[in-house]
């Protein structure tokens, strides 16, 4: 399920965010930039109490171009839009049986990547939202690391509040077996949002339930504060 913390390295043929012109600031060393997403990131605190760190790693513009089939129009993607570095994080909950059936959320992730300016960003997150459905269902079900997930569907565009400076919302549905066989239907809400230079998605994942919609809007305006402090 960590796939759609990466959608932005995917691509599906289309290009209508390619054309955008970033409008650079004064660009951002990787270090710096590094430095300042560690202290947006949300934390295993922001979660909830227990919630525990699965990892928190940085993702080069190289990286997320490797991982797309067209890898030199990626990185010029990426140097059209200004971007810089993206670090992703992911947290569990202290125990996956006390969050079964329930609007809990069993899994967060969480996103963000810096550009040089807010056109740039902008652009960027314009691209993820015109990705295909088919295409982020495929991503979903491919994915390994333990855990299998099948029957993915995507809903694009749910009802959420707006959030920062440009947001949307998507659903992925589907089952997930995990690597002692269990299995069960989960449900993931995701939150795409800017504010300034900077991109992010927040994702709660409930399993056998919809994530609890409050608790989830609060994790992205925590995101969003963090983001903006910088």
């Amino acid at each position: 399920m960590s796939a759609i913390a990466a959608l932005a390295g995917c691509d599906d043929g289309n290009r209508n965010a390619m054309s955008a012109s970033s409008a650079p600031g004064t660009a951002a060393s990787a270090a710096d930039a590094e430095a300042r997403l560690r202290r947006i990131v949300l934390e295993p605190s922001d979660a909830g109490a227990g919630y525990t760190l699965d990892f928190a790693r940085v993702q080069t513009n190289e990286q997320a171009a490797r991982a797309r089939p067209d890898t030199a129009a990626a990185m010029r993607q990426h140097e059209t839009w200004g971007q810089v570095l993206a670090y992703n994080a992911q947290f569990s909950a202290p125990s996956l049986r006390d969050v079964v059936f329930s609007p809990k959320l069993a899994r967060v992730m969480n996103t963000a990547t810096i550009f040089n300016g807010a056109d740039g960003a902008s652009a960027a997150l314009m691209y993820v939202r015109a990705l295909s459905p088919g295409l982020l269902e495929d991503v979903l079900t491919n994915e390994g690391a333990g855990t299998r997930i099948t029957g993915t569907q995507v809903t694009k565009d749910i009802a959420f509040a707006a959030k920062g400076d440009e947001s949307f919302a998507w659903r992925v549905s589907g089952k997930a077996t995990f690597a002692d066989g269990f299995s069960i239907n989960f449900i993931a809400d995701t939150v795409f949002v800017r504010a300034g230079a900077v991109t992010g998605s927040v994702t709660g994942v409930a399993l056998g339930d919809a994530p609890d919609r409050a608790e989830l809007e609060r994790l992205v305006d925590r995101f969003i504060e963090k983001a903006r402090a910088e």
